[in-house]
């Protein structure tokens, strides 16, 4: 049995919850997923699994459930996951049938026809079960600067379903936006549709792609329209809504005649209260219209606030939902994308605004089950630390540096925040560089998260990983070197270079377990694909051209996805990165960068990167020479970078950059070379690093600044967490095993705080 537990987040009571959790099993654990089910003490509840990924043997490696749960209101909840019993299916499964050339969508609750492959918008009809449509949705449309209507239309190849249920079901499409008054076509989509069972909503994943030949566009609307339909009579009855949970969660109604509207941008939320952790919960933006006899239906834009600018108006007859507001224009540079996720409730007449609002509210913040950190561990997907080992203050650094990052609210940076110091160096020309998730954030947050089961980890990940793969990826580029490319920090995004030295796939594919979203995998394989292309040029040909850190992380990334799919391009490609650093420390000794047209020097932090990541290909392919280099490089490291009055290292070797640098990437790399020597002083040599690096973590900062649609709440660079986290807890987790096991480990260690 593996325990999960519910936090308490809503007062009310939830009766069979749409729920989500991924599991990682241990090689040869689980074959059988027809055995797996969640249970609410001893009973099975309706669980539906997917693999996502196996270990090389055919067994399951991340299995990925929905299941329905009862929750009480005001209180937390214990599940149970168990691997021998018969998984459990629903009352009334939501089942996909195929009707005149596209799908139907039956929850048991609603049915939802979609459009024919080359219609326009979404769906031909949504109603409730055995009721004629009450409602029509229209769209979603974009509009240019001359005011071009450009309307979603559906690719000749239709829908495709992309999970069958009976818990969940999920459809995608793509195409084009065709114009109303000439054939035209302007920006590529993807929209996913998600429906439940027993359920009378739907969400929408709908995603705007730039594929425009143009450096950018410029998008002046975007809108979506729910419409009463033609057969219904409005009447005095008919009820409005907003609601939106800012500084007084305040709600409107109204009747006929009257009209309601509402709009987010930065400087609104800028006059605002905020004391949500941005990633996770800043109210509700929804707009209901009922009618008592015939029902209504409730539009919910999910986090509007950190995806302003948003809008809302109402009248009697229609519902215009703002994904880009009329008056708000958006620029998108070439090969950027950006998802907007709505909710569609299709409910009864009488259900109250109170009602209407609870749920829109359990959408944007969904109960969330936590799995226990042994689970992981057992899997091998992380390690850990007992909980009677950890220390508070190295804990406390933890959580400082994951909780202080900057942050920031608006459409394309929402998940995403910039730097000072590489904007104060003037690579963004004037405009704030922003880090694109550089070292890997969703990665760093998914072992705290692992480790602790705060939900809020989990939320930091999620929306990181969500902008990452949307806006920070060239999902088109007429330069091969550039097409599918993770770009550096850079002005706007996507203006930077892209190089090997700044392409993870990690994050990625920890998002893509957690929820079986296939454009996650997509994008980190497309990531490892320009990664292979920019190796195959002359930059990467030879010895010593380039510094460590750049093929290093091409080797990280390269080894992630072997792992990930047992492709083995992926290692045909690693074998060329380790023959090349063999080679590289056979003509200089060391793995000494160029400089200067004339010398070649130690990086020491790039080094250390080269080192972590060869210690990754080691646990693929444990080779000799591998250890011996790692050891070797961490020799020459200390031997020549290692500044012992200080008790730190430098940053780099030449006498104009050999300041003391406080990064601890070098933390990881000295633990790998205690692991394989068992000598003491790698670890004596990163004392003084591990404990400055915690010290400077900070609180999360109240600052805040508008920078053009973008509100910046300022802390630390997000790049500190994601280079910071791992190596410091590999280094923390080796010097406690390394005191378990030789007992001569002196006290100073863990100076400046007390052990638990």
């Amino acid at each position: 049995m593996i325990s999960l537990h519910f936090e308490k987040i809503s007062m009310y009571p939830r009766h069979e919850e749409p729920c989500m959790i991924a599991v990682p099993f241990a090689k040869g654990a689980v074959s059988d997923t027809t055995r797996v089910s969640v249970l609410d003490g001893t009973v099975a509840v309706p669980t539906q699994t997917r693999v996502t990924a196996k270990w090389p043997d055919g067994s399951v490696k991340w299995l990925l459930l929905h299941f329905l749960a009862d929750l009480p209101a005001n209180s937390g909840k214990a599940f149970a996951l168990s691997t021998d019993r018969v998984t459990a299916v629903p009352a009334k499964p939501v089942v996909i049938e195929p009707v005149n050339g596209t799908f139907v969508i039956r929850t048991g609750a609603i049915e939802a026809e979609l459009t024919a492959p080359g219609g326009p918008g979404l769906f031909q009809s949504l109603k409730r079960t055995g009721f004629v449509p009450t409602h029509d949705v229209v769209g979603p449309s974009l509009r240019d600067a001359s005011e071009q209507e450009y309307d979603c239309e559906i690719s000749s190849e239709g829908w495709r379903v992309i999970e069958a249920g009976p818990v969940r079901c999920a459809v995608e499409a793509r195409g084009k936006h065709r114009g109303r008054a000439k054939e035209s076509q302007w920006f590529d989509f993807v929209v996913r549709v998600y429906a439940y069972a027993g359920k009378p909503w739907l969400m929408i994943d709908y995603q705007i792609v730039n594929k425009e030949p143009e450096s950018e566009q410029v998008i002046h609307a975007a809108q979506l329209h729910v419409r009463s339909a033609q057969h219904i009579v409005t009447s005095d009855q008919l009820r409005l809504g907003i609601s939106r949970a800012g500084a007084d969660r305040r709600m409107k109604s109204g009747s006929a005649g009257e009209q309601l509207s509402c709009t987010f941008t930065a400087e609104v939320l800028e006059k605002e209260f905020i004391e949500d952790q941005a990633e996770t919960f800043a109210g509700t933006f929804w707009a209901d219209l009922s009618d008592e006899k015939r029902g209504g239906i409730t539009v919910t834009l999910f986090q509007a606030l950190q995806n302003c600018p948003k809008s809302l108006d109402i009248t009697g007859e229609e519902i215009t939902v703002g994904i880009i507001p009329a008056g708000h224009p958006i620029t998108m540079l070439q090969g950027m994308a950006k998802t907007h996720r709505l909710f569609l409730n299709v409910h009864d007449g009488d259900e109250t605004l109170d009602e209407v609002n609870v749920r829109s509210l359990q959408f944007q913040l969904a109960d969330h089950p936590v799995l226990e950190s042994a689970a992981f561990e057992r899997a091998g997907i992380i390690e850990s630390i007992p909980g009677d080992q950890t220390i508070d203050w190295v804990e406390r650094g933890f959580y400082r540096m994951a909780d202080g990052r900057t942050k920031t609210y608006g459409m394309l940076y929402w998940g995403d925040a910039p730097d000072k110091d590489y904007t104060a160096q003037g690579r963004g020309g004037g405009d704030w560089v922003w880090v694109n998730n550089e070292y890997d954030l969703p990665h760093a947050m998914m072992h705290l998260y692992a480790r602790t089961g705060k939900r809020r980890f989990y939320d930091y990940l999620m929306r990181a990983a969500e902008h990452w793969k949307d806006v920070d990826i060239l999902h088109y580029s007429p330069n091969p070197l550039r097409h599918q490319g993770q770009v550096m920090h850079s002005a706007k995004h996507v203006t930077g270079e892209v190089k090997v030295c700044h392409e993870w796939v990690e994050g990625l594919l920890d998002y893509y377990h957690l929820t079986g979203e296939a454009s996650a995998l997509e994008a980190a394989i497309g990531i490892g694909d320009n990664v292979r292309r920019l190796l195959a040029t002359p930059r990467y040909q030879g010895e010593g051209g380039i510094s460590a850190r750049e093929s290093g992380w091409a080797l990280r990334s390269l080894g992630a996805l072997y792992s990930e799919t047992h492709d083995e391009k992926w290692l045909q490609s690693a074998d060329q990165i380790v023959d090349h650093f063999e080679a590289w420390k056979k003509k200089y000794g060391a793995w000494l960068a160029p400089a200067a047209g004339h010398v070649v020097y130690r990086s020491g932090f790039m080094i250390c990167i080269a080192v972590n990541s060869l210690m990754r290909y080691y646990r693929i392919r444990p080779e000799e020479r591998i250890k011996q280099m790692i050891v070797d490089a961490m020799e020459d490291y200390v031997e020549h970078c290692y500044v012992k009055e200080t008790g730190m290292f430098y940053y780099k070797e030449l006498p104009s950059t050999q300041h003391l640098h406080s990064n601890p990437i070098c933390l990881e790399s000295l633990s790998y070379a205690y692991e394989f020597t068992g000598d003491l002083n790698y670890l004596e040599a990163g004392r003084v690093t591990f404990e400055e690096a915690i010290r400077v973590a900070q609180a999360s900062g109240k600052t805040r600044e508008i920078s053009g649609e973008a509100l910046i709440f300022w802390g630390d660079s997000p790049k500190k967490f994601a280079q910071y986290y791992y190596p410091i807890f590999y280094y923390y987790r080796t010097i406690l095993k390394a005191e378990e096991e030789t007992g001569r480990l002196q006290q100073e260690f863990f100076a400046g705080g007390r052990r638990k």
